[in-house]
């Protein structure tokens, strides 16, 4: 039997039905559950196992009985662990079944029969019906980036309420939050938006109060803050701790909402624009054995980190990806006049998420979770937004539209949120029509287009609309598409070309022009353990979660994903290569082309980073590319700058291969079908 999913092509804009095994969302499931590197979490493990130890020889010693209750055991890692550390008995419950299945095997085939499994949410599971008895002790781990974003409040109520003994010890025991605020040029760029000028600094586009008004979305934006530039932002306080939860709940239930009021002194002068976040966990009753999730320049164990020249500083403390850091940007930055003067910031949860404000009065009552009210931060996502604001970027497309704008120009722009298309207005063209197919970016370019009195400016729904496609003179797109993941998604623009081109005069000119595809061998620190096997994990032998991840990800993961590469070191193997060329004006031409590279430097190559360049127009000039790649130039064994403001796509090899010498490729592109298929092979000398 087969099942049918209606999918959307990003290339061709077209949804298709799409045939699928009737366990192609099992599939998709497993593959991107995020176990994998999870797993590959040395210091989490380690800590993990040793909290275990540590409590189970003390509640016996003490002349306890241990019964371990696991919440989502996932691979059944730690109840393994809890088994073989001596508890009396160990129940797990995972609700997940595929997972659940594999955790019946990893089990079996590392002689832990005796673990009781529950394929149930906790929340499900009743005491005389499903376990026998409650259980003394909970390990669990039910933590996301936010520390409560996954329900781990809710989890832990319930459990202590219905699951647990009312001396039940907890691993983790407790949680700490913690704030930092601060201020950045770059990070803010991710938040709001800027006005437009031209190359002489004369303003092109002013923003509408509504954008000004805005205090934006208050959804935490989720990232490696060790990664982002120390020379790019200034802490305007020391690290502070917010909110502490204790798990174990000896005195009182989880609040589900509190908020907290801490008073502040300015290190400097200046904006406070942003709140950074992280936390760390007691595993341990005793607070003897704690995780740290803080970024590198305040995690308690920065000083027994050695950097080199194979791992820089902001590496040195141990990866992960599954606990990260976070930006909460404060809905009206504060100006701050003087160095140590008092301000306060707020501070508030609820069973979910967290938000923050800072104010130069204390507040005297909370204050609610702020929301987008300006269309923004609705459409776009933080990525996009600090995209808009790229300077860079945004000069060398204002360079192209400034030396070919004229008062006799009438422009067709093609794309979502496309204010650089808005700001030919401004340049002097006489007419300006933007094909905008999503509402939402509709109404928000209708917000400039009034403010700033454009009236030479008409927004389209449907690309039928156009007025006279004989007296368009030019076509421009940045592009960018709401519906795009990978940089060569937004092709379709080539596609909206192809609707249009019999109906164009000889001489409208077409930006961008062309796109090249480049392809980069990489060393990677850590990004390929995300898809790298586990195989033994403090001795236990998950190679059967391997193999089941594999088999998924075969059939349902793409060859190659796509990745903010800013956040994860890597080197480069060699010099880029271009692996394919697509010329807009000929973009129906079916195209296969294939080739080697050679890898200059003798490393594990552990995954090809993919980019495209686009560019503006014909010239081979680096003023007509505009590179969703690397910012600066290749240095072979380097590692690699990239553009912070858009993912590239990553390929992952299959299989490890010690000492390759070169990387064959093969690249097929089918425009009207909107197939793009990328195969490459690590060759050993």
């Amino acid at each position: 039997m087969s099942s049918f999913s209606q999918v959307r092509n990003p290339i061709t804009g077209q949804a298709t039905w799409q045939e699928n095994a009737d366990d192609y969302d099992y599939h998709q499931e497993v593959a991107n559950a995020g176990f994998g590197d999870m797993l590959h979490d040395w210091e989490r493990n380690q800590k993990y196992y040793a909290a275990i130890k540590k409590t189970i020889k003390r509640m016996q010693a003490d002349g306890q009985e241990v019964h371990v209750l696991d919440i989502g055991t996932g691979t059944g890692i730690l109840s393994m662990m809890a088994l073989k550390a001596g508890a009396d008995s160990v129940t797990a419950c995972e609700a997940f079944l595929p997972m659940a299945n594999c955790a019946a095997k990893i089990m079996s085939a590392n002689g832990a029969d005796k673990i009781q499994l529950i394929r149930k949410r906790s929340t499900e599971i009743q005491i005389g019906v499903d376990m026998a008895r409650r259980a003394n002790l909970l390990v669990a781990e039910l933590l996301d980036t936010e520390l409560i974003g996954e329900g781990a409040i809710g989890i832990y109520n319930h459990a202590h309420q219905e699951l647990l003994t009312k001396d039940a010890l907890c691993i983790p025991a407790r949680a700490r939050c913690y704030a930092q605020v601060a201020t950045s040029s770059l990070a803010k760029q991710w938040n709001g938006f800027k006005l437009m000028a031209n190359l002489d600094g004369e303003t092109l586009l002013r923003v509408p109060s509504q954008l000004n008004e805005c205090k934006g979305d208050a959804a935490l934006h989720d990232l490696q803050l060790s990664q982002l530039p120390t020379e790019s932002f200034h802490l305007f306080s020391k690290s502070v701790e917010i909110f502490e939860f204790d798990f174990q709940q000896h005195l009182e239930p989880i609040q589900k909402q509190r908020n907290k009021v801490v008073p502040l002194q300015a290190s400097q002068p200046g904006s406070a624009d942003m709140v950074f976040y992280w936390w760390d966990i007691d595993l341990d009753h005793e607070s003897e054995i704690v995780l740290s999730c803080a970024p590198f320049w305040a995690h308690p164990d920065k000083d027994k980190h050695v950097a080199g020249e194979d791992k820089p500083l902001a590496n040195s403390i141990p990866w992960r990806d599954h606990w990260m850091q976070a930006i909460y940007y404060i809905p009206k930055p504060l100006h701050l006049s003087n160095t140590k003067e008092t301000f306060y910031l707020s501070c508030h949860h609820d069973e979910y998420s967290l938000w923050f404000d800072a104010q130069l009065k204390e507040p005297a009552e909370s204050i609610e979770r702020h929301h987008c009210t300006c269309d923004l931060h609705l459409i776009n996502p933080r990525s996009r937004i600090g995209q808009l604001n790229q300077s860079l970027r945004n000069k060398r497309y204002l360079n192209y539209l400034e030396e070919t704008t004229t008062k006799d120009s009438q422009f067709l722009v093609l794309g979502n949120s496309c204010f650089l298309g808005l700001a030919t207005s401004g340049l002097g063209a006489a007419s300006v029509e933007i094909y905008d197919s999503n509402s939402l970016s509709r109404r928000l370019l209708d917000s400039f287009i009034k403010f700033n009195k454009l009236e030479n400016v008409r927004l389209l729904e449907k690309l039928e609309e156009v007025q006279d496609h004989s007296k368009l003179t030019h076509i421009f797109a940045e592009p960018y598409f709401i519906n795009s993941i990978l940089p060569w998604d937004n092709f379709y623009f080539g596609t909206l070309l192809l609707r249009l081109k019999d109906r164009l005069s000889e001489g409208t000119q077409i930006s961008p022009c062309a796109a090249r595809i480049f392809a980069l061998p990489m060393e990677f620190l850590d990004l390929h353990k995300i898809r790298a096997p586990v195989g033994n994990c403090e001795g236990f032998d998950l190679s059967l979660f391997d193999e089941m991840v594999k088999a998924s990800a075969d059939k349902a993961v793409s060859s190659v994903e796509a990745q903010p590469l800013w956040e994860y070191p890597g080197r480069a193997l060699a010099q880029p290569q271009e692996i394919l060329r697509v010329d807009f004006a000929n973009f129906n031409q079916e195209l296969h082309q294939q080739g080697c590279i050679e890898l200059v430097r003798s490393k594990e190559c552990n995954g090809i980073a993919l980019w495209v360049d686009w560019q503006l127009y014909p010239s081979e000039s680096p003023k007509a590319f505009v590179s969703s790649g690397p910012s600066q130039p290749i240095e072979i064994g380097k590692f690699v700058k990239w553009d912070m403001f858009v993912r590239q796509g990553v390929h992952f090899p299959q299989s490890r291969t010690i000492n390759a010498s070169r990387v064959e490729w093969q690249i097929d592109f089918k425009p009207l079908l909107g197939e793009l298929n990328f195969q490459f092979d690590l060759k050993s000398i």
